[in-house]
């Protein structure tokens, strides 16, 4: 048996190239704290050096022996050498976004780890975040005939939004054979739908938002996702959409709230909708009906107040929210647009990655601390024993070879703990 395989990519642009460079530039950008410590290095070396030179003087003034105060303040040198404290942020944020990584957990830069430990407060999108993404059409208000199907089938397909997605998939199975038919002038409108052109005729697709802009009345009510077709200031046919809610979406926000983190979920879907997804996985602040301009707004007044922002979200909808937030989070599976302006991607699209994305954030910023407090303590100790002549340059060179594997062996406990 010949098995044959067909490249549909080369690798420069496959998920694989994708994922290391990701890992290489995750790890060549710095938290902040670490541009801190860094700046921190270079008075402590400049310290260390007088401290050194005082220590020369002073014992050579005192004991009139000049190859002892050498070798005293050689040692000074030696044993306050700054590699622990140059060692204490880079290897912990090596080790916790390799961490990430094995998860399919995503950092596009080391510093997101550091505002992600600090976060406040998340924002979540609904469709494909909140819920699978999968719309399936509950019910539709009329038939179709071949004309206006082919005008609808066209519309759907010039979209890449979940709802579009799901009335293709719906036609294709219902109709055997659609007239396939190019549009003009076509237009995604955010937040409502589409809006295009045929032989002079206006057609739009999307919600009951788009529909009033347009003043076309229509009075409808359901606790689903609802998509109107309207050719002219004709309502075609209007589509009743229900989406699942994510398995581990209840935990994640209870999980976050029960830390004190505020979750508010964003969508552009109408109240109901928005209410009962929010209702049923225990989320108590709800936007709905809103724009991708609207989110930006909301982001915007949320930043303003001094909160660290963490945005989740998977569609084009999403994309200017993402850019406005301290923290971006992607679906692995959302649009491109989405990924490109994200931070962190959860290439799994659980939920669970959120919430391990945030343990693992917080810990290894734990741990940095940690590293960072090693390093202050053993020079603390270090240093005046051996401007006391208390240490020689050999034991002083061990000592500071020690510190740089305390710091090391601290980093490495970051995995220790099970997510």
């Amino acid at each position: 048996m010949v098995m044959r395989y067909k490249a549909t990519k080369n690798y420069a642009n496959s998920t694989l190239s994708k994922m290391v460079n990701l890992l290489e530039d995750s790890l060549a950008s710095k938290p902040k704290i670490e541009e801190m410590t860094n700046e921190l290095s270079k008075y402590f070396s400049i310290t260390i050096l007088l401290l050194a030179l005082f220590t020369y003087i002073g014992w050579y003034l005192y004991s009139g022996d000049l190859e002892k105060a050498l070798i005293i303040m050689i040692s000074v040198i030696v044993i306050a050498c700054p590699c622990a404290l140059a060692l204490a942020t880079p290897i912990a944020s090596l080790v916790g976004i390799s961490w990430a990584t094995q998860r399919g957990l995503l950092f596009k830069e080391a510093k997101f780890i550091e505002t992600f430990a600090k976060v406040t407060t998340i924002v979540v999108d609904k469709t494909g975040t909140i819920t699978e993404g999968n719309l399936k059409v509950k019910r539709k208000s009329k038939e179709l005939n071949s004309q206006d199907l082919a005008l609808l089938y066209a519309m759907v397909n010039s979209s890449i939004h979940p709802v579009s997605r799901a009335i293709k998939k719906y036609l294709e199975q219902e109709y055997e054979s659609i007239e396939i038919i190019e549009l003009e002038n076509i237009e995604q409108l955010g937040g409502r739908g589409l809006k295009a052109e045929y032989n002079g005729q206006t057609l739009l697709g999307g919600n009951k938002k788009l529909l009033a802009e347009h003043y076309i009345e229509l009075d409808s009510k359901s606790d689903y996702t609802v998509y109107h077709f309207v050719i002219g200031v004709r309502v075609v046919v209007s589509f009743e959409l229900e989406d699942s809610i994510k398995k581990d979406a209840k935990e994640m926000i209870n999980y976050f709230q029960k830390i004190g983190v505020k979750v508010i979920m964003a969508t552009g879907d109408h109240e109901k909708v928005a209410k009962r997804v929010a209702d049923e996985v225990g989320i108590r602040t709800l936007y709905f009906a809103m724009s991708p301009l609207d989110k930006v707004k909301l982001l915007t007044s949320l930043k303003k107040e001094d909160k660290t922002v963490v945005m989740v979200g998977d569609g084009i909808n999403d994309a200017l929210a993402l850019s406005k937030a301290d923290v971006a989070i992607a679906m692995g599976s959302g649009a491109d647009v989405a990924l490109a302006m994200s931070d962190v991607v959860v290439l799994n699209d659980s939920l669970k990655g959120i919430k391990e994305s945030f343990i693992i954030s917080r810990r290894t910023y734990t741990f940095i601390k940690q590293n960072l407090f090693l390093s202050l303590i053993y020079n603390i100790i270090t240093i005046p024993l051996a401007m006391a002549g208390l240490v020689v340059p050999f034991v002083a060179a061990l000592s500071m070879s020690l510190s740089s594997l305390i710091v090391v062996g601290n980093s490495m406990r970051i995995k220790t703990k099970e997510l």
